[in-house]
């Protein structure tokens, strides 16, 4: 007989505040940015909608501080 345990329940990574979180703390880690998805999937429930929309946000961020030249102070 089949018995449903707790600990096999995945929960749900949904909230964009989540998901950018989630998303940060792997970055700080060291994950590659096309294995988060991966990495996330494998514990949660992912809306990957929201994920991507977190992901692009995150690589148009780091775009913009890599292309803003450097200011001279003084």
């Amino acid at each position: 007989m089949h018995h449903i345990r707790e600990d096999c329940i995945k929960s749900r990574l949904t909230e964009r505040a989540h998901l950018t979180l989630a998303v940060e703390k792997l970055m700080e880690r060291g994950v590659p940015e096309e294995l988060i998805p991966v990495h996330l999937a494998r514990v949660f429930y992912v809306d990957m909608d929201e994920l991507n929309a977190v992901l692009e946000k995150m690589r148009t961020m780091k775009e913009a501080r890599e292309k803003r030249p450097l200011r001279a102070v003084a």
